[in-house]
């Protein structure tokens, strides 16, 4: 009798392991390539991106899960992100087919290890691990994703983690002469995310989620470029701001995606040595463009530096605005970022220099964030105007502590100026409707 409760026993422990192990989910990935808004070709893509990360969004869609609760679809866009890399084909694909690598790959990533397999089919648990010098800042989770391998391209499903339903693809294309174009296209439902920190920062700050995916695609795209390339860097001359060089018609083509999905399209630009009285420092420029169908007088209101408070009551508190001459001010911005468990109260001083009427640059000039830069230009577009925002953003060493404390956070010097460009124009088009 004891033997057979003891047998007993051991079948239902077996039983319940078997139920919690993660079973391969049946899926036909309905992910858009990334050249399908190119014509089905790589060149024309790549020469877009050229040395710089290139991100934009596909028009909105249906999207269906089998990780969904329920059957349903939701509409959303799917992000792609683009890099070229000087090597072949086969290293990258050698390199993205190694999962159980990608914890010495990206970022934050603590391990990574297999839970199943099937053929092409790989079932991965991942942990994420992300400190900070304020405890209840840190981020650890577990991410569990099905990776689909096919020629040229892995499509993943999410099965659990903090974003509890999302997809995407990895896909790469050999342009010849030792290079490959890598690009990444996903989507994820922000809204309803899973885990105490994540929830609170969504909560607090629902303007983030218009900035995370693409700050997700440059997240991955940057730890790609740096694992192929080395850093370069140009010195900028005072006051100057990087553009990205473009032709007319990769001008038109950037309208042209921003029009079909109603986003923006940026660029994210090798680092730049930027003159300062204590000497040279590293700057990493984003440049976004946001199609709007409005001509540039319609346009003009958002560059004045009032225009910040109107986008973001929550945050911003209060201006003080000082005219210096006919064409120059300085705006102090008292601002509060509430993150549900923590506020971050900062002031943002900004001199605003107006060259024209279809354009402006702004520069820190003191305040708690000493290295912000950047500018904003209508340009005329047929019946339309793109608004380009450039900038950069970089917490500084000696920025106050709880600012200080995000400086733990992997491509600190990059990825707030890629969200902060993505959540602007995003705004200016919510208030232009």
């Amino acid at each position: 009798m004891q033997n057979n409760k003891k047998w007993s026993l051991l079948i239902l422990c077996c039983l319940m392991g078997s139920q919690v192990s993660a079973k391969i989910i049946p899926w036909k990935e309905q992910i858009p390539s990334s050249l399908s808004v190119f014509q089905g070709k790589a060149q024309p893509l790549a020469d877009l991106t050229a040395n710089r990360i290139l991100i934009y969004a596909h028009p909105a869609q249906a999207i269906t899960l089998p990780t969904f609760k329920h059957p349903q679809s939701m509409i959303g866009k799917f992000y792609t992100g683009a890099v070229v890399v000087p090597t072949n084909s086969q290293n990258v694909a050698r390199l993205l087919g190694n999962y159980s690598g990608y914890n010495g790959l990206f970022p934050t990533l603590k391990s990574a290890k297999v839970v199943q397999q099937q053929d092409n089919i790989t079932q991965m648990k991942y942990q994420v691990s992300i400190p900070t010098p304020i405890p209840i800042l840190n981020f650890k989770e577990n991410v569990v994703m099905q990776h689909h391998l096919a020629a040229n391209s892995i499509s993943t499903i999410v099965l659990d983690a903090p974003i509890p339903y999302g997809a995407g693809k990895i896909e790469w294309f050999d342009l010849g002469n030792n290079k490959t174009l890598i690009t990444v296209t996903q989507w994820g439902d922000l809204n309803h995310p899973k885990g105490f920190l994540f929830s609170s920062i969504l909560n607090a700050l629902p303007e983030a989620k218009l900035g995370i995916p693409s700050g997700t695609n440059a997240f991955l795209l940057e730890a790609l470029q740096q694992h192929f390339k080395a850093p370069s860097y140009q010195t900028l001359k005072a006051g100057e701001l990087p553009k990205p060089p473009l032709s007319s018609s990769q001008v038109q083509k950037i309208a042209a995606l921003s029009q079909l999905s109603q986003e923006p399209v940026s660029f994210i630009l090798p680092s730049n040595k930027v003159p300062y009285p204590h000497g040279l420092e590293s700057l990493r420029f984003s440049s976004s463009y946001q199609y709007f169908a409005k001509n540039p007088h319609h346009m003009q209101r958002w560059l004045n530096a009032p225009a910040y408070q109107e986008l973001f009551p929550r945050q911003i508190k209060d201006i003080d605005i000082k005219k210096i001459d006919p064409n120059t001010l300085d705006a102090d911005y008292k601002i509060s970022v509430g993150l549900g468990v923590i506020n971050i109260p900062f002031d943002f001083k900004l001199r605003f220099d107006y060259p024209n009427s279809l354009e402006n640059q702004f520069d820190a000039v003191g305040g708690d964030l000493q290295f912000v830069k950047g500018g904003m230009q209508l340009i005329p577009q047929g019946n339309g105007t793109l608004l380009n925002v450039t900038s950069a953003m970089k917490i500084h060493d000696q920025a106050p502590f709880l600012l200080r404390a995000m400086r733990s956070m992997p491509y600190h010097d990059m990825l707030p100026a890629i969200g902060g460009n993505t959540v602007l124009a995003l705004k200016i088009k919510q208030k232009m409707k």
